[in-house]
């Protein structure tokens, strides 16, 4: 696993049978923006063929990343290794091979190891180096490609800063408009800005896709919940109506939205509809604020003690 010493990430090794750690790898992290002839081990400029930080040359910076790479897998390249190393916890190593994927467009797939570079540098714990690679990356290309809009508006959202994210995200759509995580993320993004019908138009577009992937829809449907308790308060029954049309497909997933599907056909006079939505949301979530509103709306009206 990567830990942090202070201010330095640090791959610790652990024993399997008991969880003691037996080493610590603490290689220099390529912190700084990935640049074309940057050097791979630190990050920094060279001057002439010497990197003024670290001091490796040109061919001793691709020894060291061919020799990290070895250490994982001698037959992988440097951007399976890294998803090798990544995936047993040991990402300041996966950070280094990822670095070097990326810096020589490896097999033509430069762009994917930036963004697991980029999503690296998050996960040990430099947020600001994230945010600003990804910056670079989106600065520095003529016509950024989907990938690249999206893995900046992820660091900006991980920043808080939900305009640019939307923004970017909005970017990355328009070069891919099948990337459907992306819609519902932008989705939430906007909703927290205050922008709720594009909210509730991204998450429509996702459930109205096919094939979409169920974590996608899980995203959606939390934006729809927090829309569907934002238009109650609000009296828009009809939007309510509407969110829950589109996602019918899903919403038995969610607790809340069979609750206001439930609430909607109560006051439609529909109790046969209401009670099955709602026994059914009881078994997904037995405690909601809603139940209760659900319930006096499935109540007949009292008649008037007044004889007119």
């Amino acid at each position: 696993m990567t830990l942090r010493r202070g201010r330095v990430p640090v791959d610790v090794l652990q024993c399997q049978s008991c969880g003691v750690a037996v080493a610590e790898e603490d290689w220099m992290a390529p912190l700084q923006p990935l640049l074309p002839g940057r050097c791979m081990n630190c990050g920094d400029r060279r001057d002439f063929d010497n990197c003024v930080n670290c001091g490796l040359t040109h061919h001793e910076d691709v020894q060291v990343h061919d020799e990290l790479r070895f250490m994982v897998d001698p037959n992988a390249t440097h951007l399976d290794a890294a998803r090798i190393a990544s995936r047993v916890g040991r990402r300041l190593l996966a950070l280094k091979l990822s670095t070097a994927a990326s810096a020589n467009n490896e097999r033509g797939q430069g762009e994917v190891a930036r963004a697991l570079r980029i999503w690296l540098l998050s996960a040990i714990g430099e947020p600001q180096a994230a945010l600003e690679d990804a910056k670079a990356w989106v600065d520095a290309t003529q016509d950024p490609s989907a990938m690249a809009w999206a893995s900046y508006g992820q660091q900006l959202q991980n920043g808080a800063y939900p305009g640019g994210a939307a923004d970017a995200y909005e970017k990355a759509l328009r070069k891919n408009p099948g990337q459907h995580a992306i819609r519902a993320r932008r989705a939430g993004l906007l909703l927290q800005l205050g922008r709720s019908g594009q909210a509730a138009a991204e998450i429509i577009k996702v459930f109205s896709s096919e094939g979409v992937d169920e974590g996608s829809i899980g995203l959606a449907l939390q934006v729809g919940e927090d829309l569907c308790n934002m238009y109650e308060g609000q009296y828009r029954d009809d939007e309510v109506e509407r969110i829950v049309e589109f996602a019918a497909d899903h919403v038995e997933r969610s607790a809340t939205l069979l609750a206001h599907r439930a609430r909607v056909a109560a006051q439609q006079g529909d109790a046969a509809s209401a009670k099955r939505d709602l026994k059914k949301a009881r078994r997904l979530d037995p405690e909601l604020e809603i139940y209760e509103r659900v319930e006096r709306a499935m109540k007949p009206a009292r008649s008037s003690w007044w004889r007119w």
